[in-house]
């Protein structure tokens, strides 16, 4: 069964340039909208269908730019010895290194031999496909895969619609079922004579005065007519392959499934069928329960790794991803970046020229990927993820984000950013991976455990902005550092509620060395408890918790925002400027609200 070993894409699109190397088995694309993952999984569709007559427009040139041509790569390789006949192809077979990924243009014992199919489209937007090599080229030579050949090679696409799939159609994978299509062919003819039969004998009634003049005109036209009858017409009744269907046990088509049980159902007959080893699908999750979808990701083979299919999907559920293993996961980037024209045709075009990136990036094998991916399955369908050293952490940022919601501003989940768990040691490595596969990062935590320069250094290569409490705190220290002395009741309170009123007043207590008691604090705060408050709410883990820091963010902070000190504020400040929720330092309304 023939596989992709290199997708290359020019002008297409939202793509400028792009080139991929995906895996066998499951490859799974992520990524924010417009990012370019159906985008690609047409360029493979329309590379190697078998159905050549796809209608272009500008509007499928990048950017609309015309003046150069749409050309799309698809290398295959695990080929049969069909494809790899000498005389047919052998000006086109070509190696390719599955080390480095490298194509060569002659075959070698080191490596592997493929073929590249070509799709081109330029101004006159007429498609023409080929094959393709260097070597083929600089001698002028051109051909296309042979029809049969083409058919084994394109892939199987399972769109939002299925209902084609249940009728015995020429694209239908029914079709490809039956060994012996001749069979339903004359069985259909069949049924097309005695559907004339039965009306024939049954008669037509109410057209006896169409029937009678149509005679008396016959005859008075000098044309011999002997009898004139209705009865259906041969080409009106011939039945196509269409015309079977797949009907359930009360005779209901099953065209009327719902769409999520007709991709299940054709998912299994295109395992069945095996004629194509490329399947691809858009939005696996599309009309599917949770159970269900893991049941099309089991047919699809994300638990086998079925090496005898190769499987394209895009996806934007959690529930997908967290089925999946961290090889089968790859994150599509798109980057618009405007600089200056700078040559005098540029300036003449436009005084700023966009420059498009496109790339794919692979999530990677790892064990600490595969823990990412289990446990912050959300934050890799945003753009921008903030990884949060630990729930407390995860809780306080989700509090930011209810009080930007609760003032009418626009959320954090709005502006594109999801926050991810650090899970505490793991926190440098999940920032690192993240930034790795091209999400805008940053990573919120502690100071009171110092890491070397070289840790922070890296993060900054990786492009990982760091922010972190000031003064050496923990999280809890900077929170008792900086409340209002007015809201340290309410914090106290939220402990309670989490923790017990008799666990938090025995930590004053045993910390403070009996001089305060949880009352004491409540009703006579000083501010000399502050540390102390901070060092029992760590080791009490007080708010070690996303609801109970949420409400330290939400119902403390928010509220006294101006008499809140720095070493809480300036930190988060900076992360919310990194979100983009606030374009100036300190820059609430009037109202203690945000600035959106």
């Amino acid at each position: 069964m023939v596989a992709i070993r290199e997708v290359e894409i020019r002008n297409f699109r939202g793509i400028f340039y792009l080139k991929w190397w995906p895996r066998h088995g499951l490859n799974c694309l992520i990524g924010p909208g417009d990012a370019g993952k159906s985008t690609i999984l047409d360029a493979i569709e329309l590379t190697l269908g078998a159905r050549q007559s796809f209608t272009f427009s500008d509007a499928d040139f990048h950017r609309c730019n015309i003046g150069e041509p749409i050309v799309i790569d698809i290398t295959l390789g695990a080929l049969s010895d069909e494809l790899k006949n000498l005389e047919a192809y052998g000006h086109f077979l070509r190696g390719w290194n599955p080390v480095n990924g490298i194509l060569e243009d002659e075959t070698a014992s080191h490596l592997e031999t493929v073929l590249t199919l070509r799709l081109v489209v330029r101004d006159d937007l007429e498609p023409q496909w080929l094959l393709y090599s260097e070597g083929a080229g600089a001698e002028g030579r051109e051909r296309n895969l042979q029809w049969k050949h083409r058919q084994l090679v394109s892939p199987v696409r399972l769109g939002t619609v299925a209902a084609h799939h249940m009728a015995l159609g020429p694209r239908s994978i029914l079709g490809k079922l039956s060994a012996d299509a001749t069979q339903a062919a004359a069985a259909l003819a069949g049924a097309s004579r005695q559907a004339r039969q039965a009306f024939a004998d049954r008669g037509c009634e109410g057209v006896e005065p169409i029937l009678e003049a149509s005679k008396r005109i016959a005859d008075t036209m000098g044309i011999r007519v002997d009898e004139v009858r209705a009865l259906l017409d041969v080409r009106g009744v011939t039945l196509s392959g269409g015309a079977i269907a797949l009907h359930d046990e009360d005779h209901v088509p099953m065209k009327s499934l719902g769409s999520g049980s007709m991709r299940l159902l054709v998912a299994g007959l295109q395992k069945e069928v095996g004629r194509s080893s490329i399947f691809i699908i858009d939005e696996v999750e599309f009309g599917l329960e949770p159970y269900r979808i893991v049941r099309l990701l089991d047919s699809l083979g994300a638990k086998t790794d079925d090496g005898g299919q190769q499987v394209f999907m895009t996806t934007h559920s959690p529930i997908v991803l967290r089925e999946l293993s961290a090889p089968q996961l790859f994150a599509v980037r798109t980057e618009r970046k405007v600089t200056p024209a700078t040559t005098f045709d540029d300036l003449m075009l436009s005084p700023e020229a966009k420059v498009t990136t496109n790339f794919v990036r692979h999530l990677g094998v790892s064990e600490q990927a595969q823990k990412t991916l289990r446990a912050c399955a959300e934050a890799f369908l945003a753009p921008s993820v903030i990884v949060c050293e630990g729930k407390t952490e995860i809780g306080l940022v989700r509090g930011m984000d209810l009080w930007l919601q609760d003032s009418g501003h626009r959320s954090l989940l709005a502006r594109g950013c999801h926050w991810a768990d650090g899970a505490g040691s793991s926190m440098i490595e999940r920032a690192q991976l993240f930034a790795s596969m091209g999400y805008r990062t940053a990573l919120f935590m502690d100071s009171d455990v110092p890491y070397a320069a070289e840790t922070y250094a890296a993060l900054t290569q990786a492009g990982v902005d760091v922010i972190r409490w000031q003064d050496g705190f923990s999280t809890e220290a900077a929170i008792f550092a900086a409340a209002p002395a007015t809201k340290i009741s309410d914090l106290l309170q939220i402990a309670v509620d989490w923790r017990g009123e008799d666990a938090v007043d025995a930590k004053i207590q045993k910390l403070s060395g009996n001089r305060y008691t949880l009352n004491l604090c409540r009703t006579a705060f000083a501010e000399d408890m502050r540390g102390m408050l901070g060092q029992c709410a760590g080791e009490g883990k007080w708010f070690k918790d996303i609801e109970p820091a949420e409400r330290v963010s939400r119902a403390v902070f928010a509220q006294a925002w101006f008499d809140t000190g720095a070493a809480y504020t300036a930190p988060v400040t900076r992360l919310m400027q990194w979100a983009g929720a606030w374009a100036v330092p300190g820059a609430p309304t009037a109202a203690g609200t945000a600035a959106g």
